[in-house]
């Protein structure tokens, strides 16, 4: 049989031999309610997906009948770019996306 201890008894009070088993469970005071599931009320937002372009490097570069390579696109001028570094055409500027300097085109000049 066993025997449940109140809080002021002790361990040496219960008469144990040597080699006895003791079984703890302590109770629990309280105990959290359980949560209500969130009920949202915009859908989710749906993430951006990167568009892969095969061969984009074409869109760079041209080479006419005189195997002369002209460059397609504006290089950056900033001294952290430098040659190498193309920036993108928007419809109204021009973009670099390695320091962000931004160019604005101006009706009528190109």
């Amino acid at each position: 049989g066993g025997e449940s201890l109140d809080l002021a008894a002790t361990i040496g009070s219960c008469n144990l031999v040597e080699d006895s088993t003791v079984f703890v469970s302590a109770s629990l005071l309280g105990g959290g309610k359980k949560r209500k599931k969130k009920t949202y009320t915009k859908p989710k937002k749906i993430k951006h997906k990167k568009k892969k372009v095969k061969l984009s490097v074409l869109k760079f570069y041209k080479v006419d009948g005189a195997d002369k390579v002209t460059r397609l696109r504006k290089d950056c001028p900033h001294e952290i770019c430098g040659p190498g570094v193309f920036m993108a055409m928007h419809f109204n500027r021009y973009y670099c996306g390695k320091c962000h300097l931004t160019y604005l085109i101006k009706k009528g000049d190109d």
